[in-house]
């Protein structure tokens, strides 16, 4: 990212050139290549606009009128001419660079886009926005937006020695900024602001910030500005930007990544770790309980677990549509984890949760998940499993979720009614989906379905909805020939 006031001397600006846009009434555009270090953009500016700028410029700054070239009303469209102009305007702006050697005014910074790619520019915009609003949008959003740019920048900022400016202490101080990132409660971090159609091409390819050289999946950044955070989001944007997450773990209860590449979750818990994989004792122990008083984690011994990696508080990870292929030994590194949500992910497997006592709602939905074998091993504490769009056929490996409360199984392959005994037998169990499995498409499958529970079928909600007194009777007949049946095969 650009940073004027350090890279000054090796800044440039040039206008390459001019194009006639015919469905605009033939209005001439110049093409502005602003290049700070090794990051470039190009903005693209009417002579109007220039006439604009120095207007303000000739009153705000008492620059020589002169330094403009002049607005010709005659042959003003001729090649010849647009070519010389261009130079002119070419030559007008590096005098203005010149003069303006440290600190460009805030009009010149604007027509030249530093705003949009400048370290101090974009942040004397954000500084302006939270002074003027910041109160107000604290209180009515639950979370704020910000782009990689932003985050990046105030970064960068916060190691900055001070520049000088012609506003200290006014509208456009950073001090606004830390004031509104320190109450944050709540941040979403995406590559571009307020423009979700972006984030499926940054998902899949480095693209470049507008007409700038600028790539959101290259810039490194730490959140040491947010240290009150509870809720962290990424959306396509990858984790292992985050350099250093340090400070935000005594505080942050919830993160939420998505639509991104990551493949393993120790790319989100274990982020700013340069070992992450590794499956190092002294990272991830072999044993993660909840500590005897509840304050924190221990080792299975009872001591207590003295880990930089941990995280006291995150009692929530949604990682869904990303490209997981499994559930990896980081999740060690949470063990007040209560919600657990990896849809549309590739993971084929279910592991390393045993040491994660509070586990309450794990979701799994949009996976390649065939079967589930004696999952009460390693999730026994379990209230809400969601396991639609997989390809599983048995459920026998669900059978002594004796927790479980809620069951998705919609959409996937179970054939054979006789299936759902294994789940008709969990006696907290209240809620199951079925639908979109082969056996929801026979006769009567609804009052089928309810007679495996028997006298706890007016209990059930099958699909979203309880049953209605027909498929209730016809329950009752089925499960009573159901139970006959057995009482003659057990003799």
């Amino acid at each position: 990212m650009a940073c004027y006031y350090r890279q000054h001397a090796d800044t440039t600006v040039t206008v390459p050139k001019f194009s006639n846009e015919s469905s605009s009434g033939g209005v001439t555009y110049y093409d502005i290549k602003v290049r700070v270090g090794k990051v470039e953009w190009l903005v693209e500016r009417r002579y109007r606009d220039f006439a604009n700028l120095h207007e303000k410029l000739v009153g705000e700054i008492s620059i020589s009128k002169k330094l403009l070239p002049p607005k010709k009303l005659v042959g003003n469209k001729q090649p010849s001419f647009l070519e010389q102009r261009r130079e002119q305007l070419e030559i007008y702006l590096q005098e203005l660079l010149i003069y303006f050697r440290t600190e460009l005014p805030r009009a010149l910074a604007e027509f030249l886009d530093f705003n949009k790619y400048d370290i101090i520019y974009l942040l004397q915009d954000l500084a302006k926005l939270f002074n003027e609003s910041g109160d107000a949008l604290l209180s009515s959003k639950k979370e704020y937006n910000l782009s990689a740019l932003e985050v990046y920048a105030i970064s960068e900022r916060l190691s900055l020695p001070c520049p000088p400016s012609l506003d200290r202490g006014g509208k456009y101080d950073f001090s606004h900024v830390l004031d509104f990132c320190t109450q944050l409660v709540a941040l979403v971090v995406t590559p571009v602001k307020d423009n979700a159609s972006y984030a499926q091409d940054y998902n899949t390819v480095d693209v470049p910030i507008d007409r700038s050289n600028i790539i959101p999946n290259r810039l490194s950044f730490n959140l040491n500005a947010f240290r009150n955070l509870k809720t962290l989001k990424f959306s396509a944007l990858s984790t292992e930007n985050i350099v250093d997450i340090e400070l935000l773990k005594p505080t942050l209860q919830t993160i939420c990544v998505h639509n991104t590449t990551i493949q393993n979750i120790n790319q989100v818990l274990l982020c700013d770790n340069l070992h992450k994989h590794c499956d190092v004792p002294s990272l991830l122990p072999e044993t993660i309980l909840a500590s005897p008083s509840g304050s924190g984690p221990s080792t299975s011994n009872g001591s207590a677990l003295v880990s930089a990696d941990a995280w006291q508080e995150i009692t929530e990870l949604d990682l869904t549509g990303n490209l997981l292929t499994q559930i990896d030994g980081s999740v060690r590194t949470a063990p007040k984890l209560r919600r657990l949500i990896l849809d549309q992910n590739r993971i084929r497997t279910v592991q390393n949760l045993a040491e994660l006592p509070q586990l309450q709602l794990l979701s799994l939905s949009g996976n390649l998940i065939a079967e589930c074998v004696d999952w009460h091993l390693t999730m026994g504490n379990l209230v809400t499993l969601k396991l639609a769009q997989n390809k599983i056929k048995t459920l026998s490996g669900l059978r002594k979720l004796l927790s479980l409360v809620n069951l998705d199984l919609s959409s996937n392959q179970i054939e054979e009614l006789d299936e759902v005994n294994h789940v008709a037998n969990l006696p907290l169990l209240e809620t199951l989906r079925l639908t979109g499995n082969p056996l929801a498409g026979s006769v009567d499958y609804r009052s089928r379905v309810l007679a495996r529970f028997h006298e706890r079928a007016a209990e059930i909600s099958l699909d979203n909805e309880p049953g209605n007194q027909q498929e209730l009777d016809t329950a009752l007949v089925l499960s009573a020939l159901l139970q006959s049946k057995q009482r003659q095969q057990q003799k």
